[in-house]
């Protein structure tokens, strides 16, 4: 390991502002930091941060053994004087002195923001995943937080048109919060990325969730707040965006739905207003040959636990949607209401049926009357 990815490690990992790591790069050697017992002090760090580094450097090999539980898990540790390190981060006041990075993602392609509530309505969730297909098609990749409600159909939609996406977690990447996405995480691996700033083995803890969404938007182009209420986090993403000059756009909802109240007053504070998917994704469009992606399969193992179907990212449905499916699968066209009958399911879990399934890409939905996709 250099001496320059050994000091990224641990002023990472002690949260030491980035200044410093490049001030200890452009005006001494990283070597001296370990070399030279006053270099702390020359750097001007105060009194608790080099006590902070001092205590981590004396536990025995962390950073080697740091690396070692990164490749162990097949992912990769990037700092700020590495190529492959997203510029825009840079325009941060405090960017990341460096990110553990899982998948197969260029990290550094163009890509649009996709946030919102963890509690979405119908409205929400369809057009999030609508979002991500749309952005997909036009080769733009998403960038999300891996959240229940709108981040996760933000990837999911992206996923179902074979796009790239990236999670940015608020825990560490060997940790997997929600649990129930890991298989959305593994799907995830295989076409983008998952990344975090926080070491290995760090769990989620409340204020880390806000602190990763300035990595969320300052890696964007755009931030599109889907449905949003007055105290949603997502808010907290669009500020990051407006801060860092990123184009911060609003998907207007009813006045009268407590989970738009936050978004649509995002409008009133400047916020673009997304009126047509197709429109927005066109403004980010660009060509996907120009992308230059190898994926590898491997790396889904330690996420997963087992073999999946890698060229077909194999779905797993619910008892309910598996009923539901059949039936379509056995007419031409049908409603909700006719599916509910023959299913003997009430129609609210119907309903919630059709919606996974859309969001998957395995049906479509004919003003009203659904039927298989082609």
């Amino acid at each position: 390991m250099n001496a320059t990815t050994k000091a990224a490690l641990i002023f990472n990992a002690v949260k030491i502002p980035y200044e410093f790591f490049t001030k200890l790069c452009d005006l001494y050697s990283p070597d001296e930091l370990f070399t030279h017992e006053s270099i702390l002090q020359e750097l001007g760090l105060s009194e608790q941060q080099q006590y902070r580094i001092s205590s981590l450097m004396i536990k025995d090999s962390w950073p080697e053994q740091e690396l070692e539980r990164i490749e162990t898990f097949k992912a990769r540790f990037i700092h700020a004087r590495d190529l492959d390190y997203p510029a825009k981060l840079k325009d941060l006041t405090h960017p990341p002195i460096g990110l553990y990075v899982k998948g197969n993602a260029n990290i550094m392609m163009p890509s649009v923001a996709v946030v919102g509530t963890r509690k979405p309505g119908d409205y929400g969730r369809v057009t999030a995943n609508h979002l991500g297909r749309e952005l997909a098609k036009r080769g733009v990749m998403t960038i999300s937080g891996g959240a229940r409600g709108i981040d996760a159909e933000g990837h999911r939609g992206t996923l179902a048109e074979n796009g790239s996406t990236i999670a940015v977690f608020g825990t560490s990447i060997d940790k997997i919060y929600p649990a129930e996405h890991r298989d959305l995480f593994s799907r995830i691996l295989y076409r983008g990325a998952i990344i975090s700033e926080y070491p290995m083995n760090t769990n989620g803890e409340a204020w880390r969730f806000p602190e990763r969404n300035r990595i969320i938007a300052a890696m964007s182009s755009a931030v599109v707040v889907v449905e949003s209420p007055e105290n949603g986090g997502a808010l907290n993403t669009a500020e990051h965006g407006f801060k860092l000059n990123r184009e911060v756009y609003a998907v207007p909802g009813l006045i009268t739905n407590e989970s738009c109240k936050g978004s649509n007053r995002l409008i009133s504070r400047g916020a673009k207003i997304l009126l047509s998917i197709d429109e927005f994704a066109d403004k980010f469009a660009f060509k996907p040959e120009q992308l230059n992606l190898e994926f590898d399969d491997s790396l889904n193992d330690s996420m997963s636990g087992h073999e999946e179907d890698k060229a077909n990212d194999a779905i797993e449905l619910e008892d309910d949607e598996k009923i539901i499916y059949s039936l379509i699968q056995t007419h031409n066209e049908i409603t909700a209401d006719k599916l509910a009958d023959e299913s003997k399911l009430d129609i609210l879990t119907v309903q919630s049926a059709l919606l996974s399934l859309m969001s998957e890409g395995l049906i479509s939905d004919n003003t009203g009357r659904y039927s298989i996709s082609v």
